[in-house]
């Protein structure tokens, strides 16, 4: 599962970027990709799909939390900003890919499998909404490539998937 939005600008991977890892993920990996959102985030989650051109599914705005605490608990793994769904993976048991912006030192997942990706700046924890200094570095320092990584060693952990999740085909 993908999970593009959050409610604060500043905690929101730059969809190009998003767009680079779900491609990758999909073309090279064959990593089926379903992306859910706020009915507000539709048009961020269509812009990335769009970008990714492979085959994906969208439930933007028609899940209600208890059905998205749900999915998330059949999901093999989360890939999301620092947002609510992070928790609800965590909660449920499914590992996270959380890219972390700096706004905030605390509420990152725990006591479930995860990689917490960011990119340290002199202005972190600012704890604000948009990004004090406009260049949003802490989180577009984090390479498409390095998410792509962290997503693929977290689906093919055995002692996260139980006896490994193939790539192809969960």
């Amino acid at each position: 599962m993908v999970h593009a939005g959050a409610s604060a600008p500043s905690r929101r991977y730059p969809p190009e970027l998003l767009a680079r890892a779900c491609r990758e993920l999909a073309d090279a990996h064959a990593v089926r990709l379903l992306f859910t959102g706020a009915a507000g985030e539709r048009q961020l989650i269509e812009e990335i799909r769009g970008r990714v051109e492979s085959p994906s599914e969208s439930l933007a705005g028609t899940l209600s939390l208890a059905e998205l605490a749900a999915l998330l608990e059949a999901a093999p793994l989360l890939l999301s900003g620092n947002t609510g769904p992070v928790h609800l993976a965590a909660a449920v048991g499914t590992p996270v890919v959380d890219i972390y912006a700096l706004t905030n030192p605390q509420h990152t997942p725990w006591q479930v499998a995860s990689k917490v990706l960011s990119h340290d700046v002199p202005c972190r924890w600012c704890y604000r909404s948009i990004c004090p200094e406009g260049h949003h570095l802490c989180l577009r320092g984090v390479a498409p490539e390095t998410v792509v990584t962290a997503v693929l060693e977290l689906l093919r952990d055995p002692a996260v998937t139980g006896s490994g999740c193939r790539v192809s085909g969960f």
